[in-house]
Order: C-alpha cells, then sequence, then structure tokens
C-alpha cells in the first residue's frame, strides 16, 4: 500500500514492513512514533540527535540507526540530480529484520544498533 499526502498516511492503518519518508520538520516526530508503535519498519529522517524528538523517537524506542556517509542527494521528477541534503541523513528501524535488511544493504555509513526496546516480543 501506497499513501499519497492527500491520503495522510499518518491516519491511515500500517501493516506490515513500513517504509517511511516523513514530512521534514515539526511532524517528522510524530511520524517516528506512529511507526515505533506499529514496531516494524525503516524511516529515513535527518540526522538531528540532539532533538527532544530524536531521543524519544529513536534513542529510547527504535532497535537500530545507520548513519549515512556524507551528505544525500535526491533526484528531482525528471531524473536530474539535486543538491545535497541540508543535514546529514540517517535511516531507523525498528525491529530486528528491517535492521538486518540494513546491513545488507551495502549502503555506505555506519549501523548503530540500540536494543533499546525488544519488538521482537511482540511481533
Amino acid at each position: 500500500m501506497h499513501y499519497t499526502k492527500t491520503q495522510d498516511g499518518l491516519s491511515q492503518p500500517w501493516a506490515g514492513r513500513v517504509w517511511c519518508n516523513p514530512p521534514y520538520g515539526r511532524e517528522t516526530f510524530r511520524w517516528l512514533a506512529k511507526l515505533a508503535d506499529h514496531g516494524r519498519g525503516i524511516a529515513l529522517i535527518f540526522a538531528r540527535t540532539e532533538t527532544r524528538g530524536f531521543d524519544e523517537t529513536v534513542w529510547q524506542r527504535a532497535h537500530a540507526v545507520f548513519f549515512f556517509r556524507g551528505r544525500l542527494r535526491f533526484f528531482r521528477p525528471d531524473g536530474s540530480k539535486g543538491g545535497p541534503a541540508n543535514a546529514p541523513s540517517c535511516l531507523v528501524s525498528y525491529c530486528e529484520a528491517d535492521t538486518e535488511s540494513i546491513a545488507a544493504s551495502g549502503l555506505a555509513g555506519k549501523l548503530v544498533r540500540l536494543g533499546a526496546f525488544d519488538h521482537e516480543r511482540i511481533l
């Protein structure tokens, strides 16, 4: 299932492994709280590790964080390369299976396993 902006994915039911690229800004951590409650998925967010939202939804609840080497570059709809992101980015996983998917991806960066919450017991 793919939700669009007009469908408001935050208010929709989620099932299975969720890929979440939440809106950047104040709403980011509402999406991560829902993903943490769901217990299975990966989110792409800015690595704003010093914020209260990161502490509450990542440091305290995630299974692992993958920090990309360097800044991500996004592509425009026409396929041309855009500029670098405004901040470092990371992937956040909420269960062992998703952490293993990140570990096997071959992406350049560093995977940090947190183990703060044992989601496997509730799946």
